[in-house]
């Protein structure tokens, strides 16, 4: 039954996100900004929320996967991101290397889902991914 699942376009379900855990607290922080942007995004997403901040996979990770940055009140992807921060295209690909490699690394993180903006959303409050992840964007100088 999995085969048709996938070619019905369902995927795995994940356990509700526990409203009183801290990834929904940061999520709840963030909900003004990703909310217009989840309604936009017809692509599953895997949000994993930071500190102050998230970053969104978008698609198929770690094989075809875009990624989304909500920070500073607003949403920054590869394409902003080379536009904003000046950056090369090599210096993207890396960016988007790095960003796969962390996602591999916590493929065994405990995976959620949430509601945000009438979808349902993967949550991954993973402290490695996370650490990760931030460490990535700090390269950038963000």
């Amino acid at each position: 039954m999995g085969i048709f699942d996938k070619l019905l376009g369902k995927g795995q379900n994940y356990p509700p996100l526990d409203p009183a855990s801290p990834a929904a607290s940061r999520l709840g922080t963030l909900k003004q900004q990703l909310e217009p942007f989840v309604k936009q995004v017809s692509d599953k997403l895997e949000i994993v929320p930071l500190e102050k901040e998230a970053v969104v996979f978008i698609g198929k990770p770690p094989d075809a996967f875009g990624a989304a940055w909500v920070h500073d009140g607003r949403i920054s992807n590869f394409k902003t991101l080379m536009q904003d921060k000046k950056l090369p295209p090599d210096k993207v690909q890396l960016l988007s290397d790095k960003l796969r490699d962390a996602y591999i690394r916590s493929r065994d993180a405990g995976r959620f889902s949430a509601a945000i903006g009438g979808k349902t959303v993967i949550v991954t409050p993973s402290e490695s991914l996370e650490q990760d992840v931030a460490r990535v964007f700090q390269e950038l100088g963000g």
